[in-house]
């Protein structure tokens, strides 16, 4: 009773706090505006009426991790309408005209009134939970309502609050919880240890999406007219911290193009990546072939081509493992079969750990680390290769979450 008391406090007061940090925040702005719509835009899209099953995810990750999972549900459950709700703007704003779901909207913040507002208006059928998405109040108000919910591409770790002696009040949404589709053995052995059985180690969704971008041999006019028919490295989901490591790339021509996509694109984000690099550049936004041929470096200052850019690439660096935040996705870029390049935080990414093991994935901790391994593969085209098959393999031996989910809740029974 304390627990909730006090989660709902928290609940309560930050909000406000967060209004106001939005008069200074971009991003935190929209996580408010957003949410003042919800209402509203649920009623004209009639999720009152019909049957209708909610998908909810965090951000723009946990979404390609749903991606092909409502595809399939959608050919599964014909008379279902999608609902998909964000938490965060930076997946809504990007997702938001997804057409393969019939409402997309922010979550209302996790309070009793919203709560009960949101269950009691809309028709659900079943809830699925993506990855760590866990909301007390949520997780309660579908529990008294009868409506069945599953965690898909969950994980679980023994540092979590779930498994503390005194976590035992938040423990007690997860046997809520239908069945929880993990994507490694010690989420279901944890969640065994506290008497969950319902428990099917599914793997990771993101293995469907990323080996179906694989299939889809889109092309891209501008990265191959700024190629030219050369090989390319390509660094995705960067960061400041990651531009240390890669410093002589951005600063002295290599026997290769150079293609950057930073995680943020925004104007001072990319005013900020220019004034590093010192060699011919170009901007996808102003891309002129014409003058193409002496460029050595293209900034992707877009959102939603990096997963098609990395097939261009020879090797890919994926950013944010020089933050404490961590690392971003590497299953993209090891779908298409080529190495790949990481910083030093990485113990949180479960592919990533097994990949580093695996030596498909190359972590380094300095500039120096990573000019040493950069120098290699791009001299060494057996290295290249081999690294390359070893996360190809694992993608490929990784498909099959997506049908083994859909498989046990048709098993379930359709209400």
């Amino acid at each position: 009773m304390l627990f909730r008391i006090t989660y709902n406090l928290i609940l309560d007061l930050s909000y406000p706090i967060l209004k106001f940090l939005g008069l200074f925040s971009n991003k935190l702005r929209l996580f408010v505006s957003g949410r003042r719509e919800v209402f509203a835009h649920l009623e004209t899209q009639g999720v009152n009426k019909g049957n209708w099953v909610w998908f909810h995810v965090a951000s723009l990750g946990e979404f390609e991790q749903a991606r092909p999972l409502i595809l399939e549900y959608k050919l599964a459950f014909p008379q279902h309408k999608i609902l998909l709700t964000f938490f965060s703007p930076s997946g809504y704003e990007i997702q938001k005209n997804f057409s393969a779901a019939d409402c997309i909207c922010y979550l209302p913040w996790d309070t009793h009134k919203n709560v009960n507002r949101f269950l009691d208006y809309c028709n659900l059928n079943r809830a699925i939970f993506v990855k760590y998405e866990f909301w007390l109040n949520y997780f309660n108000g579908l529990s008294k309502r009868k409506i069945p919910v599953y965690s898909v591409s969950s994980i679980f770790r023994p540092n979590q609050l779930f498994f503390k002696s005194y976590g035992k009040a938040y423990r007690s949404i997860l046997y809520g919880v239908k069945h929880f589709f993990v994507q490694n053995d010690e989420s279901k052995k944890l969640l065994n240890s506290i008497g969950i059985n319902h428990v099917s180690i599914s793997g990771d969704t993101r293995m469907d999406r990323v080996y179906d971008l694989t299939q889809n041999h889109e092309q891209l006019e501008i990265i191959e007219k700024f190629l030219n028919n050369q090989e390319c490295f390509v660094a995705g989901s960067t960061w400041p911290e990651d531009y240390e490591l890669m410093d002589t790339f951005l600063k002295k021509t290599t026997p290769i193009k150079i293609i950057v996509a930073p995680h943020e694109v925004s104007k001072q984000s990319i005013e900020n990546l220019e004034k590093r690099i010192r060699i011919p550049y170009t901007k996808w936004s102003n891309f002129d072939d014409e003058r193409a041929a002496d460029k050595a470096v293209m900034i992707v200052d877009t959102i939603g081509q990096l997963a098609k850019i990395y097939r261009y690439a020879k090797f890919a660096y994926v950013g944010g493992g020089m933050k404490k935040s961590g690392l971003h996705n590497t299953l993209e870029p090891a779908a298409y079969g080529i190495p790949i390049v990481i910083g030093k935080n990485f113990s949180k990414f479960q592919e990533a750990i097994l990949l580093e093991k695996k030596g498909g994935i190359k972590s380094v901790k300095s500039s120096e680390g990573f000019e040493k391994i950069s120098k290699a593969l791009i001299n060494d085209e057996k290295l290249v290769e081999r690294l390359g098959k070893i996360n190809k393999d694992y993608v490929i031996l990784g498909k099959g979450a997506t049908q083994h989910i859909i498989e046990t809740i048709i098993k379930h029974g359709i209400k």
